[in-house]
């Protein structure tokens, strides 16, 4: 879950950088906004992204604290389908958002995990999928949600449909990306010291 604003005490660990990409108006800054100040967007006008941060202290699935920095990105469409590639250097996480009552916003989202599959430099960078708008679903030009679910299954990636009016269904993808950032490492993972009595001559 993502706790209030001011509340920084036993955060562990450096700041995550989170990409939060996907289509014009498939809802990534309503989504933000209501996970991480549970604002809602609902009755104000749209103005498309160009960037923005936000920067959020979620609780892990392991109880810990973890500070994620998340780069709002401009909205992509069917002539701009790719990512600046400056956020592919610094993603230590994306969260790829679709509409689902927009079958275009899912081909995109297909495009750009393609492009962060090019571009990555890290091995296993953690990705999570957001079907929005999950209110809408069944609309005319919506996705199937049967063909989402085997594209994510096909990827091996972890699909949430969510929408903006119950921030309970944020909750849920956005502790598991934090836990996957910031893995508990196990013991013996850290080196380890034999101490013994050394001989005098």
């Amino acid at each position: 879950m993502f706790l209030p604003r001011g509340v920084n005490r036993h955060v562990m660990g450096r700041t995550s950088r989170v990409v939060v990409a996907g289509a014009r108006q498939s809802g990534k800054t309503s989504i933000l906004e209501k996970a991480i100040y549970a604002n809602s967007t609902a009755e104000k006008q749209y103005i498309p992204t160009v960037e923005d941060t936000y920067v959020g202290i979620v609780e892990t699935e392991r109880g810990t604290r973890e500070k994620l920095r998340f780069y709002d990105t401009a909205g992509l469409d069917a002539q701009n389908r790719t990512l600046p590639q400056h956020y592919h250097a610094l993603a230590d996480g994306y969260v790829l958002v679709y509409s689902v009552a927009d079958s275009l916003s899912f081909q995109l989202l297909q495009d750009i995990k393609k492009d962060i599959d090019r571009h990555k430099e890290k091995k296993d960078v953690p990705i999570i999928i957001l079907g929005n708008k999950s209110d809408l679903a069944g609309s005319s030009g919506a996705v199937d949600e049967g063909t989402a679910v085997r594209w994510a299954a096909a990827e091996r990636l972890r699909l949430w449909h969510v929408n903006t009016v119950d921030r309970n269904l944020l909750l849920e993808p956005f502790m598991n990306l934090a836990s996957r950032l910031n893995p508990q490492q196990s013991k013996t993972s850290f080196p380890q010291l034999h101490m013994g009595r050394k001989n005098k001559d």
